[in-house]
């Protein structure tokens, strides 16, 4: 057997391996996806894009506090920073049919706020073809439109984009606290 023997056998691989590989597809047809959080509220369902979830997380134990607003659920310690947990359907009016322990929370970082969006369900990461995009949107609750920027429809579903950042950054959370009269 000749010193080349094992060298020659993998170049012939090699070789073998390129003749028959399939080609890689045309860039045009490259097709891009967006991806979000999925999560139900209200009955309703919506999409936070990824880029404005820090952590989708089991609601922690919470400090409750006293004077402040109805949906303040309280502050929490997750793994050594304080996050104030809100919960999204008392915000929105109403109080959620879900059990505290099957409910989530979506950490969302925004310079030095650290929010916790309690929601009634995740639905899991969801992903989108990007010209199933929808700048319109019907449907939607008077309620949550000034969060929705656009839609992605895909197999009959339309899945609002919630924004979570303009929510943070809403003047209603600037002071949690209730106002003496």
């Amino acid at each position: 057997m000749s010193e080349n023997a094992p060298y020659d056998e993998l170049y012939a691989l090699a070789e073998r391996s390129q003749r028959i590989a399939a080609a890689l597809p045309p860039r045009e047809n490259a097709r891009t996806h967006w991806n979000g959080i999925g999560f139900s509220l209200q009955g309703q369902r919506f999409v936070a894009p990824m880029k404005e979830v820090s952590e989708l997380l089991r609601v922690p134990v919470t400090t409750k506090l006293p004077g402040v607003k109805n949906f303040v659920v309280g502050v929490a310690n997750v793994r050594g920073r304080l996050i104030v947990v809100l919960d999204l359907a008392m915000f929105f009016g109403d109080g959620s049919e879900f059990a505290r322990a099957q409910r989530r929370v979506l950490a969302v970082e925004d310079g030095e706020q650290y929010f916790g969006f309690m929601i009634d369900e995740s639905l899991g990461m969801q992903h989108f073809p990007s010209e199933s995009f929808d700048a319109e949107v019907s449907g939607v609750d008077p309620k949550f439109a000034p969060f929705v920027d656009g839609c992605y429809g895909v197999g009959g579903n339309v899945w609002p984009v919630f924004s979570l950042r303009r929510l943070a950054g809403h003047e209603s959370l600037e002071k949690l606290a209730v106002s003496a009269a």
